[in-house]
Parts: structure tokens; sequence; C-alpha cells
């Protein structure tokens, strides 16, 4: 479970979708109030159009080898042993951020390979045991090298940039603490069949421009991301303070979409710009992109050859 597996992990989301966590989000698996909750249902995106295209892609020569070398170190299988990604955070800081990884795990494995690891360290919370090593990606703070903290809980693995985020998680997933499941606000997230789902309740937008007037006036954003039908259909609801407000940024969020509109550079841009529809409901305003499945493969694999 060293600093790798954190590689590991993030390079399958690029694939499922840097565009893309278990099966369906578990709102009992996250803290009560989050500041945003990112989910991705790796299962569900794999008998997608865009799914098959992308494990396609990892079953190539290249990519194999790799897969092969991350199998025989973590004795598991990226393409149909990891089953989800849970992101959440507390605050907007990334240091009070929490991944839970959900997949068919070797747990004595894992625990071998911290053991191994830089700077190895243990401390038990409760019956759990959270592990630490150096993090050598990332660099020191104040004269003392950052480290990754981790836990396995059943089939799931928590890391966090701190022991105490931790030990948090932990107390979520014993259900010791309240949970999203408590939270009314949350009770309809993740539960349309989408394979992305993303959440928002606060916002950093400390620097100028129009995206940043976008979230300082949002109250909270939902993103969700699904194929049906080969298409593939991205919704993004953002809530604001009242019904005057969300007219303003409804302006500006179609100026947004009518910059990508002109760019003659960017012939892919311009077809996102093209199947976006934006619409205002009260107060809130909807973004939806409808797009073939077979279109967005072929962006992709453009992408891919530039």
């Amino acid at each position: 479970m060293k600093a790798r597996i954190v590689t590991g992990v993030m390079m399958a989301c690029m694939f499922c979708g840097v565009n893309t966590m278990a099966s369906p989000i578990k709102h009992a698996d996250v803290v009560s109030e989050p500041a945003w909750v990112f989910h991705i249902d790796f299962d569900a995106l794999r008998g997608t159009v865009i799914g098959q295209h992308l494990l396609s892609e990892m079953n190539k020569p290249e990519v194999l080898n790799k897969l092969a070398a991350f199998q025989a170190i973590f004795n598991f299988d990226l393409r149909s042993q990891l089953h989800g990604a849970t992101m959440y955070g507390a605050s907007t800081s990334a240091e009070d951020g929490v991944m839970l990884v959900h997949a068919d795990l070797d747990a004595a494995r894992l625990t071998t390979l911290a053991q191994a690891a830089n700077g190895y360290q243990s401390s038990m919370h409760r019956q759990h045991t959270i592990h630490s090593w150096i993090d050598e990606k990332r660099p020191a703070k104040r004269g003392s090298k950052p480290r990754v903290y981790a836990a396995i809980h059943g089939n799931k693995v928590v890391f966090a940039h701190s022991q105490s985020r931790v030990a948090e998680a932990l107390d979520v997933l014993d259900r010791v603490v309240p949970n999203l499941s408590s939270n009314a606000a949350f009770g309809d997230f993740g539960n349309d069949g989408s394979f992305v789902h993303g959440a928002a309740t606060k916002f950093d937008a400390k620097t100028g421009g129009p995206n940043a007037e976008v979230f300082r006036q949002s109250k909270g954003m939902r993103l969700a991301m699904g194929e049906k039908d080969r298409q593939l259909k991205t919704t993004i609801v953002l809530e604001v303070g009242n019904e005057e407000v969300a007219r303003q940024l409804e302006a500006v969020c179609r100026g947004m979409v009518g910059l990508m509109a002109l760019r003659q550079d960017r012939p892919e841009l311009q077809r996102i710009a093209q199947a976006i529809a934006i619409r205002q409901d009260n107060a809130r305003i909807f973004g939806d992109l409808t797009l073939a499945a077979d279109e967005v493969v072929q962006m992709l694999k453009t992408a891919r050859n530039k």
C-alpha cells in the first residue's frame, strides 16, 4: 500500500473518466456534512459504450505491461476488481480530503507493502490500524516531509493526508457518528443510475473572472454523468440565493458557453458547446450536456493521438 497505490487508483480514475466512484454511492460511508463529495461507480461505467472503450484501451499491450506490474505488486486487477471510489472533504482544503477505494482487496498483501514503505509508522484507532508512510511525491512543508495515512476497512481502503481524517472516516464507516444518510439535503443524491455523482455545498473561489463569480454566488452544486441508449448525458445544477441571482448567473453561464463556441482552434470544444443546454428554474440553473457515446469515444481517440 505504498504511495504507488494512490497513483494507481488515480490512474484508473483517469482511464475511466477524468471525464469520470464502488457501485452506487453509499451515503452511510460519507460524513454527514461534507463540503464536497464525488463518487465514481466503476461497475456501472464498465457496462457503457465509453467504459468498454476505456477497457479496450487498458487492454493494449503498452498499458497491459503496466497493469501487470501493478497487479504483481498488489494482487489486484484494476480492470475488474476496482468497484468504485468515493472522495469527500469536510472543508474545501485539499488537506481535509478523504478517499475511499472500494475493491476486491488482499488486505494481508496491502498491509505487508505498507510496512515496507519508507518511514512506516502505525497507530491504533479503536480496533483499526492506521498505517502511514512518507509521501515522496509531495514537497516538504516547514521542514517536515508529508505523509500518507491509510486504513483498511473491509473491502475499502481509506486514504487521507492526516491521521485525524482517517480516524474520522473510520468512525463514519463504523456507524458511530452521523453520516450522509441523516442529511435530508442529500436524500436523492446518487440514485439515478449515473456512473459519476458530485456535489458541493462550500466553494473556494478566490480568483477573479466569470467562472469564480458563478461559484461565489452558488449555495450548492450537483453533478451527474451517465449513459443511456448510447447517449452520454451530464447534468450540472447550481442553486443560488434567489431567482434574480439565478437569472444573472444564467447569463454568465451562457456567455461561458458562447466563448467555448468561438474556439476555432479547438473543434471539440465547439462541438461540446453546441451540445450544452442552459436553463433556469426559480433559483436553480441547469446545464445539460448530451452527446452520442460513440462521438465521445471518437473525441477520446483524437485526444489520445495528439
